[in-house]
């Protein structure tokens, strides 16, 4: 049988979830091998969500995945408790405890397919903020009604029978730090906030949705997820934060710095299906 094989490098870092290219591309061959072989630490959580919808899609179409897990025993860790080596393709939530050890803590690679399952996810990822690091508890419910609000917006409007991904990392190593990212294949943000505002290219109506109050329902109790996270990481003890959002042909970035919220954007070199965000927040907590 013809193979195909994908290599990831060392480190995913900040950008590595965004830069490497995961084909969803209904002319491979029958079996696909993602070498994982020569990944470290620090592994993002974008990253973990890219790989396991890469994965998901693939064994979906009736494709051989191999994943090869990390030779250094502290990313094959991290890759065991996201569970990407996992043939299984779930078809629900997986309710399944964060991993607490020596290690990073985990909410494994969670796909979800209803909204019970969204609220669920969301409630973990309160936990992965929360779990013994009070000084980060005021984040806790920001993230939760933002991961509900993203989650839902995906199942809501997204043309995609694998729903979304979540996937939680919190390190403690060279400070804490909280990785947060969720994933989906559906119709993007750029085309959800054209719904009401038609005349945005995909870089504007992304900056568009990191508004309050802005939502592709049009609902004015909606659309407030992204902007009280930010919000309240403004007035967390948080030293650094950073939201990343790729989809269509858009990626924005927005941060928090000494305080203040600068964003920033451009035109993505290549389109990226779906949605894929990624959330940093690290502390002045060593």
């Amino acid at each position: 049988m013809q193979e195909w094989r994908k290599t990831i490098g060392r480190s995913g870092g900040w950008d590595g979830g965004w830069r490497d290219d995961f084909p969803l591309d209904a002319e491979l061959p029958g079996r696909v091998i993602l070498d994982l072989e020569e990944l470290d630490l620090p592994i993002p959580a974008v990253l973990l969500v890219r790989l396991r919808i890469f994965i998901d899609w693939h064994r979906s179409r009736a494709r051989r995945v191999k994943v090869v897990l990390p030779e250094r025993s502290s990313a094959r860790q991290l890759v065991e408790a996201a569970r990407l080596a996992d043939p299984a393709i779930p078809s629900g939530f997986e309710g399944v405890p964060s991993v607490s050890g020596s290690g990073p803590d985990v909410v494994p690679r969670t796909q979800l397919t209803d909204h019970v399952a969204v609220e669920e996810v969301a409630r973990l990822a309160r936990e992965v903020l929360e779990y013994k690091l009070p000084e980060l508890a005021p984040l806790g419910e920001a993230t939760y009604m933002a991961v509900s609000e993203l989650c839902g917006n995906a199942l809501e409007h997204g043309t995609n029978e694998l729903g979304a991904y979540v996937a939680v990392i919190r390190t403690a190593e060279p400070r804490w730090t909280v990785s947060l990212a969720i994933g989906d294949l559906g119709i993007g943000i750029p085309e959800h906030v054209r719904r009401q505002f038609p005349e945005y290219d995909d870089m504007f109506a992304i900056a568009r949705a990191l508004e309050p109050g802005v939502s592709g329902t049009g609902d004015r109790y909606r659309g407030n997820g992204f902007a009280e996270t930010f919000e309240t990481a403004l007035i967390s003890s948080a030293s650094a934060a950073r939201l990343q959002i790729h989809s269509a042909r858009g990626f924005v970035q927005q941060e928090v710095i000494q305080g203040q919220r600068p964003t920033s954007g451009y035109p993505a070199p290549t389109f990226r299906r779906g949605t894929l965000i990624s959330y940093e927040l690290i502390t002045a907590l060593a």
